[in-house]
C-alpha cells in the first residue's frame, strides 16, 4: 500500500479471521476470535507482536478439555498480541487472567473507514466469574502513525470490584526498552522495582539486563531469562527499540501519581525465558466499581521507522 493510502478489510489473519487496518506500511490486525486481540502489528516486512506457533488460528470454545490442551505448559493460553486484562494479579480466579475476558470470542460491536479516521470497536462477553465485561475501542486518524485503544471496564454484575485495566503487549525479541523516570529526590526509593518472586534489579543490572541514567531505564530484552520489573513514570511513556529492523515501538497513557495502582507502579516489563518474547504493561489507578460503575483508561501507541530503509524492508 502506497504512502496515504488506508484500508479496512477483513481478512485471515496467522488463520483466524481477523479486521485489518492499514495505512501505508503500517498494519494492524485485530482477531475478536481470542479476547478481542490486538494480535499483529506489522511494520514493512516486520511483525511486532509475538502469536505463538501453536495456537494460531485456534480458539476457545469453553470445554475444560480443550482448555487444558490450550494452556499446554502454562496455566493459561499464551495467545500473543495486546489484550486488556484485569488487575490485580492477586486477584485472578484460580490464579490465571479471567479466562472469559482472555480467552472467548469478544463481538464487533462497530468498524468505521472514512477520509480522516478509521477504527472498531470491541465488546467481551461478561466474565461468569467477576461479572465484569470490556470494551476495546481502536481510533486511528488518517495519515498518522500514531493510534490509541481506549479501554472501559464496566461492572456488570451484582457486587462491588475493586480492579483496574492492565494492558499487555508480547513483543517479539530482541529489544532494548526504554522508559524515562520521574525524579527521585535524595533517599527515596528508586524507580525500578522487581517484582516479588522475580530476579532483583541488583542482580539484574549486574548482568547488564538494566541499565541508563538517573532519568532513564534501560532493559534489554535479548535473552531467555525471566523477570518482571515495575517503573514509576510521570507520562506513561515506553520506547522500545527493534535495532534489528530499524523500527521503533511507542506507547504513552496518563498517569496519577496521587492514586494507587494494583501492581504499585504504572508501568511493566516482562521478559520470557522459555518463548522469545517480552511483554510491555500498563496499568491504569485502581477503583472501586459499585454494579454499573466502570473505567474509561486509553493507551495512545505509534509504530516508526528510525532510519530510511531499502526496498526490500517495505511491503
Amino acid at each position: 500500500m502506497r504512502a496515504g493510502e488506508h484500508a479496512l478489510s477483513l481478512e485471515i489473519f496467522k488463520g483466524w479471521p481477523a479486521i485489518v487496518l492499514r495505512q501505508g506500511d503500517l498494519a494492524l490486525s485485530l482477531v475478536p476470535a481470542v479476547g478481542g486481540r490486538l494480535m499483529g502489528i506489522r511494520a514493512g516486512v516486520h511483525e511486532l507482536c509475538f502469536i505463538h506457533p501453536g495456537l494460531q488460528g485456534k480458539t476457545f470454545s469453553g470445554d475444560e478439555r480443550q482448555w487444558r490442551d490450550l494452556c499446554g505448559d502454562w496455566a493459561f493460553p499464551l495467545w500473543g498480541g495486546g489484550k486488556t486484562w484485569v488487575a490485580p494479579e492477586s486477584a485472578w480466579p484460580r490464579g490465571s487472567p479471567h479466562r472469559d475476558l482472555d480467552s472467548l470470542a469478544w463481538k464487533l460491536t462497530a468498524s468505521w473507514c472514512h477520509a480522516s479516521a478509521m477504527g472498531l470497536s470491541l465488546e467481551s462477553p461478561i466474565c461468569s466469574d467477576s461479572g465484569l465485561q470490556i470494551i476495546r475501542r481502536l481510533d486511528w486518524p488518517v495519515g498518522a502513525r500514531e493510534w490509541s485503544i481506549a479501554h472501559t471496564l464496566r461492572n456488570a454484575g451484582t457486587r462491588t470490584v475493586r480492579c483496574g485495566v492492565w494492558d499487555v503487549l508480547m513483543l517479539r525479541r530482541p529489544a532494548i526498552v526504554r522508559i524515562p523516570l520521574p525524579p527521585t529526590p535524595s533517599g527515596s526509593a528508586p524507580g525500578v522495582t522487581s517484582l516479588p518472586g522475580k530476579a532483583s534489579v541488583a542482580s539484574l543490572m549486574e548482568e547488564g539486563i538494566i541499565d541508563g541514567t538517573a532519568c532513564s531505564a534501560h532493559v534489554h530484552c535479548h535473552v531467555a531469562k525471566e523477570f518482571k520489573c515495575g517503573f514509576q513514570s510521570e507520562r506513561g511513556e515506553i520506547e522500545v527499540e527493534f535495532t534489528e529492523w530499524n523500527v521503533r515501538y511507542a506507547r504513552r497513557s496518563e498517569v496519577d501519581a496521587t492514586r494507587v495502582h494494583a501492581h504499585a507502579h504504572p508501568l511493566e516489563v516482562f521478559n520470557a525465558a522459555q518463548l522469545p518474547y517480552f511483554e510491555v504493561e500498563t496499568h491504569s489507578p485502581l477503583q472501586t466499581l459499585a454494579p454499573g460503575d466502570f473505567i474509561h483508561y486509553a493507551i495512545h501507541e505509534r509504530v516508526e521507522f528510525t532510519q530510511l530503509l531499502g526496498p526490500s524492508a517495505r511491503p
